[in-house]
């Protein structure tokens, strides 16, 4: 998007009656006599461009969670385009999260706070989309997990500490069962994760978790890892448990950083083609 375009862009604002005041025609603002941006004659941009500006407004302030967008009449005088720019345009808001439709009388585009799951989606689009090598998620993880575990044994709840206990104890029962296991391996550690109530935490590890913890579904993954690997979850969740924030961190980094080790992990120098 060019700076002209993001510069000139006007907010807007509430009404003191709390509703979104009426847009004014011929490209002008209702509050200081700002010009609207202009956008590409190519009407195959305007769309990309109507959404960059509205996205612009909305992670800027302009527009805050729980409020309405203009209707799409309003947006179409505003910026001189046509209905369908206008909805796809608002069709790349939804698909980002950043709004969501209702229906009904009270119908419209509503601005939303992006979900965990559709930052996730991004970057796993973003991790098949380029040449991420197996060894830049590893350390990715061990970045992240260890101050997860930390930040889990300071701000976990007692639900928290329930399911990373179910999950535990259902390792347990699935000791022989490689497949069950390497799911339920996943699950903990995202429960973990979770108990952190780090939305950023959780938003990365959930996309790279599937492709990380593929490696446990491996023939060398056998009885003997599993059981060191339930070891170590069971020490971690009884340092996160007492609220031992240090040891958390200590022991979930121990379990990281040994973990390809303890797998005798040849790691590819890129991820496999899933699509194939």
């Amino acid at each position: 998007m060019r700076s002209d375009i993001q510069k000139c862009a006007t907010p807007l604002r509430r009404s003191g009656t709390g509703a979104l005041p009426f847009i004014m025609t011929n490209d002008q603002s209702a509050d200081d006599g700002a010009v609207n941006p202009v956008l590409s004659p190519d009407s195959g941009k305007r769309s990309a461009e109507l959404a960059e500006i509205l996205q612009d407004k909305i992670v800027h302030g302009g527009l805050a969670v729980g409020e309405s967008l203009p209707s799409e009449r309003d947006l179409m005088v505003q910026y001189s385009v046509s209905r369908a720019t206008v909805r796809e345009a608002l069709r790349v808001l939804g698909a980002k999260g950043l709004i969501e439709v209702r229906r009904g009388r009270r119908g419209g585009s509503y601005i939303s706070a992006p979900s965990s799951e559709a930052i996730s989606r991004s970057l796993d689009l973003f991790i098949q989309g380029h040449d991420v090598r197996f060894s830049d998620l590893l350390a990715v993880r061990e970045a992240i997990e260890p101050v997860a575990a930390a930040q889990a044994a300071r701000y976990r709840t007692p639900e928290d500490i329930k399911d990373i206990f179910r999950l535990l104890q259902e390792s347990n029962l699935a000791l022989d069962n490689l497949q069950l296991f390497s799911q339920l391996n996943l699950e903990w550690h995202l429960a973990i994760v979770r108990a952190s109530h780090n939305p950023l935490f959780l938003s990365f590890m959930t996309s790279i978790g599937s492709l990380l913890y593929s490696a446990t579904e491996r023939d060398e993954f056998d009885v003997s890892t599993r059981t060191i690997v339930l070891r170590s979850h069971r020490r971690i969740y009884e340092a996160i448990a007492a609220g031992d924030s240090d040891a958390a961190r200590r022991r979930m980094m121990r379990h990281v950083t040994s973990y390809s080790e303890q797998l005798d992990l040849k790691i590819p120098e890129t991820l496999p083609d899933e699509t194939k």
